[in-house]
């Protein structure tokens, strides 16, 4: 079975008032709207540009942005523009795959990595790149590496890789 196909059951027809009982596969391929905040998000991304929201109540600047703040609940309405460069906080090796819908497992391990953008309070979960695992630490300096073509959507971000000297 696919994304988006869902198994009725099968060997069935049968008829019941108003409704119909049918065996066959229902493909259901379809986009959703990720709303006014992660739109304006994606978009930037397509012009190779980091943004976020501002916390209207207590300051706090998020990104990926949010339409609230998860500390004091204000709405954050203003979006700022953030550099490309950031600090990473935490990481880990994982042989699955981040960027699929689907869990597919690879070979061999890749770095994903929890960055904090400068000026930013919150970060994101993105994979770290061009770096060997034992030159990587907590606190190091990263910058982002951009997809050729980006298209506004999160694989625009290949992923981080450390920035002045590891």
């Amino acid at each position: 079975m696919k994304l988006g196909e869902i198994i009725i059951s099968k060997n069935i027809l049968k008829e019941d008032k108003d409704v119909f009982i049918t065996s066959g596969i229902v493909r259901a391929e379809f986009n959703y709207w990720v709303g006014l905040v992660m739109d304006g998000f994606f978009e930037s991304l397509k012009n190779k540009k980091f943004i976020g929201t501002k916390c209207s109540k207590c300051g706090r600047i998020m990104v990926p942005p949010r339409n609230r703040c998860g500390i004091c609940f204000a709405k954050s309405e203003d979006f700022v523009d953030l550099p490309e460069i950031g600090t990473l906080k935490n990481f880990t090796v994982t042989n699955y795959i981040i960027t699929e819908r689907k869990i597919r497992i690879r070979k061999d391990g890749v770095i994903v990595g929890l960055v904090q953008l400068d000026g930013a309070d919150t970060a994101m979960i993105v994979p770290i790149i061009n770096v060997n695992g034992e030159d990587i630490r907590e606190e190091m300096k990263v910058k982002v590496v951009w997809a050729n073509n980006p298209r506004g959507r999160p694989q625009d971000i290949q992923g981080f890789e450390p920035f002045g000297g590891v």
